[in-house]
């Protein structure tokens, strides 16, 4: 291909005047979707049953959570946001506010790694306060942050179904979704002593069994033994404006946190000098390999 010398020399010219243009740090605002997550995990003794799987490999509950959101560091968009919370007894409490994803993958892939039920501060597990608190922690928070409260569902002592404890916030204030894990059939819980050594599964004379009248719980009499309550979180999240969601293919889960229902729109100042450098690169490089035409 060739060119008139005077067309290559204007090539460079404008190739210098983009190299001198960058010297002004020039920015560009560009429209993009970021997501900021508070994931809350349930660390009660029943998140420890192996009834799931992940890539033909038995995990249990906890395991499997954590996977799942240490998953979501690298499918969720750079600038997007999560924060750590556990959950045991009735309360939730914040390990770290949300934080970019991206800058401090280290950090949060480490933080959510170590999770461990040894970190319970008690043995009871009353999902719905614990999930009302976290509402009330997320809604404290200084920038909006969506929800994502794993758990199987199981109360532990058992409440009536018919008698749940009420929520007195205001339904959708905090939105997000509540993600059951574990499986449809009722098995043994595993029993730990205080090293963290397995000494066996809890009995059904270990446990309070729930109500004799007035309860509409279909595991009345095997609360022993511990499957996903889904019926129930889903009554639960009906309540507090929440979405459900059952954990069971990473993917999906990944898929479902990509939602634009869960996104903040935002206007990101990008800086673009790096894009007017490789124009005026181009320019040179064409201007110096064109032959250029002589002229008639």
């Amino acid at each position: 291909m060739t060119i008139s010398r005077r067309v290559i020399i204007g090539m460079m010219i404008f190739a210098l005047l983009l190299i001198a243009y960058t010297f002004q740090r020039p920015t560009a605002a560009i429209g993009g979707e970021t997501f900021r997550y508070t994931y809350v995990f349930d660390i009660s003794q029943s998140m420890n049953v192996t009834d799931v799987s992940s890539q033909d490999e038995e995990l249990s509950r906890l395991e499997f959570a954590k996977q799942a959101a240490i998953s979501s560091l690298t499918s969720l968009p750079c600038g997007s946001e999560v924060g750590v919370a556990l959950f045991s007894g009735h309360r939730a409490f914040l390990l770290i506010t949300p934080i970019e994803i991206c800058a401090n993958y280290s950090e949060l892939s480490t933080i959510l790694s170590r999770i461990d039920w040894r970190m319970t501060w008690e043995r009871s597990s009353e999902v719905a306060k614990g999930l009302h608190k976290s509402l009330t922690l997320l809604s404290l928070l200084e920038q909006e942050s969506r929800l994502v409260f794993f758990t199987d569902g199981q109360e532990s002592p058992p409440i009536r179904i018919d008698l749940p404890p009420s929520f007195t916030g205001t339904p959708g204030e905090v939105t997000g979704m509540i993600v059951g894990v574990g499986g449809d059939e009722p098995v043994a819980i595993p029993k730990f002593d205080e090293t963290g050594k397995r000494i066996g599964v809890w009995q059904k004379d270990e446990v309070v069994q729930g109500y004799t009248s007035g309860t509409t719980n279909p595991f009345q009499g095997i609360e022993h033994l511990s499957a996903l309550r889904e019926g129930y979180l889903k009554e639960v999240a009906n309540g507090t404006g929440l979405d459900y969601y059952r954990l069971e293919q990473i993917d999906g889960f990944t898929r479902r946190l990509e939602s634009t229902a869960y996104g903040f729109k935002r206007i990101a100042v990008t800086d673009i000098r790096w894009i007017i450098a490789l124009v005026a690169l181009a320019l040179i490089l064409l201007a110096v390999t064109t032959k250029p035409r002589l002229a008639k």
